[in-house]
């Protein structure tokens, strides 16, 4: 088919489906969506609670625990421990198949019968409670969707890292603060998008430097101060003059180091190894189009979060060996043809409409099976009555769809209504890449939660903090500090927050100012340094006539995740190239 412009359910603004999106439709036999991309990406993060953890009992084994659902909860929630075990089987909640009602009507009945998993966690877990999406961790405090680490805390996305504090995408890092999607980097702060640095503060863009401070696009140098080369002596003598234990100090020098970055260029797009891609974020691609934070994929658009996986469409999150997924979140470990689903992994096949269901294969419907096959709304069926049942409910999906709580018709082949997704907006990573008000939030027919009323009382302002992190006693870790934000902003900020001794050991060691900021308003912030989740069509500013385009403007154009207001000085990557390396 040629390529067909249609109006979103949701935002009513106009989106384009290519013929190769078509193709993809085709091949795996869904009708084309309804919602614009963006209206998509969003309802798949709503399926995604991050960093909002609640402190109640499990409804299995009643001990207190950490997890993401509140307590008051109208469902059945279990810990990790008990989510895994033998005592409860998914297919005691099974339902028969009613051809009088809808099927979301049908299945969200099966949903809130059964048990739902708490939070996620893999691999060992020592000394780490307060974390979530995370694998093999030690002594970790408020890390999510990280995997191997040690001695870390606060921040999302620590891969490999060791003895880092309030970072973003930090990988193979270690003694790293305030730094977002570095690799490789020891004794890096206030950083971003740098590989293989040492020793250095306020870099953008540079590769294996050391010791060096404010720079921008730096390859392979040390002793440099704002670009410009110093002798050893001489840069040693100059950042000993700054205060950089000093918490007002350092906000100086962000802002002049912000508007010094400006008089640098920037590439469109920030890919490492990758053939024919757009978006941002991406190493070792392939094929991939309008996609972001995704490595060693082939063939896939309107990604998010996705590694190790090829032919996969509208999917977020995970991979690991996965194939053919469409209209999914957190979908891993070798699965293949598994469509509008979310939380499922482990050589999951051929499953469609699926939550919390692993190494099974030929389901429809379902929440919380393993080890299961032909199964609809969790009932066993036998091969031949699975697949006599199963198209008649996708065209009874068709002419009876179901109808939202705002008027949006949700039929076979999108995802799930926007009544059964399991968080608030506010409680979902969508409020953090997409944030929305209250007000708009509901009015798009999301859920939004009242923060719990505080019973705490601060005992100290942030303007009251020591301003020199050497004037910091002990007694810093039994204050309650208010947030300098006070609850005003949107960033579900908790108005107070505390310094625990092991964060205040990492100050002093690293001669860093206590935080005026909560942890969630921090981790906002520094989402705010990252380029959103968005393309624009652009022409590279690149007027150079030492470049491959001679003495005329560089007439290349491109997709890139700057707005065309915004002040960076944008280039196509081959100009970028030819500037920086």
């Amino acid at each position: 088919m040629k390529q067909e412009t249609k109006k979103c359910q949701n935002c009513k603004k106009e989106f384009t489906i290519e013929s190769e999106d078509f193709n993809f439709y085709e091949k795996i036999r869904v009708p084309a969506p309804t919602f614009c991309p963006e209206c998509r990406l969003i309802k798949r993060l709503l399926m995604r609670n991050e960093r909002t953890l609640y402190k109640r009992k499990c409804d299995s084994c009643g001990e207190e625990k950490i997890l993401v659902f509140p307590k008051e909860s109208e469902y059945k929630v279990y810990c990790h421990t008990c989510f895994y075990s033998d005592d409860w089987d998914g297919q005691t909640y099974e339902k028969d198949y009613d051809f009088s009602k809808t099927f979301f009507e049908q299945y969200k009945e099966l949903y809130d019968s059964v048990p739902r998993l708490g939070i996620a966690k893999q691999g060992f877990q020592v000394n780490s409670e307060y974390v979530n999406r995370a694998s093999d961790v030690k002594n970790c405090y408020l890390i999510f969707a990280s995997n191997v680490n040690e001695d870390c805390y606060y921040g999302v996305a620590y891969w490999e890292s060791k003895n880092c504090m309030d970072c973003y995408n930090a990988r193979k890092c270690e003694r790293c603060y305030e730094c977002i999607d570095c690799y490789k980097c020891n004794g890096v702060k206030y950083s971003k998008e740098c590989n293989e640095c040492i020793d250095s503060y306020f870099l953008n863009n540079c590769r294996n430097c050391q010791n060096c401070f404010g720079c921008t696009n730096l390859r392979n140098k040390s002793y440099c101060i704002f670009n410009k080369q110093y002798t050893r002596e001489d840069y040693l003598a100059t950042i000993s003059e700054l205060k950089l234990s000093n918490g007002a100090e350092i906000e100086k020098i962000e802002k002049e180091v912000k508007k010094e970055s400006l008089n640098y260029v920037v590439p469109c797009i920030v890919e490492k190894h990758s053939v024919n891609v757009s978006g941002n974020w991406i190493e070792n691609s392939k094929n991939v189009q309008n996609s972001y934070n995704c490595d060693r994929v082939e063939d896939g658009k309107y990604l998010f979060g996705v590694s190790d996986a090829k032919d996969a469409m509208d999917n977020t999150y995970w991979g690991a060996g996965s194939e053919l997924i469409y209209e999914s979140s957190s979908i891993g470990r070798q699965c293949s043809s598994v469509f509008f689903s979310n939380e499922s992994w482990d050589q999951l096949v051929r499953a469609e409409y699926c939550i919390n269901c692993f190494a099974s294969s030929d389901l429809f419907g379902c929440v919380g099976l393993r080890k299961k096959q032909y199964c609809i709304l969790n009932k066993q069926y036998t091969k031949e009555e699975y697949e006599e049942l199963v198209p008649k409910i996708k065209e009874q999906m068709k002419n009876m769809p179901f109808v939202d709580n705002v008027d949006r018709t949700i039929s076979y082949g999108e995802f799930f209504p926007s009544d059964m997704l399991p968080f608030a907006y506010n409680e979902s990573i969508a409020q953090e890449y997409f944030p929305k008000t209250e007000k708009e939030a509901l009015a798009e027919g999301y859920r939004w939660r009242k923060p719990d009323t505080k019973n705490y009382v601060p005992t100290m302002s942030a303007d009251e903090l020591p301003k020199n992190i050497k004037l910091v006693n002990d007694n810093i870790t039994s204050e309650i500090i208010a947030c300098a934000h006070e609850g005003k902003c949107n960033e579900q900020c908790t108005t107070a927050f505390k310094i625990v001794f092991n964060e205040l050991q990492f100050y002093r060691a690293n001669n860093i100012p206590l935080p005026k900021l909560c942890p969630n308003c921090r981790h906002y912030e520094r989402l705010l340094k990252r380029q959103p989740i968005k393309l624009w069509h652009r022409q590279c500013m690149c007027d150079k006539e030492n470049h491959i385009h001679g003495a005329n403007v560089c007439e290349t154009e491109f997709e890139t995740s700057y707005a065309p207001d915004r002040p960076e000085i944008v280039y196509c990557e081959k100009c970028y190239q030819q500037e920086v390396y």
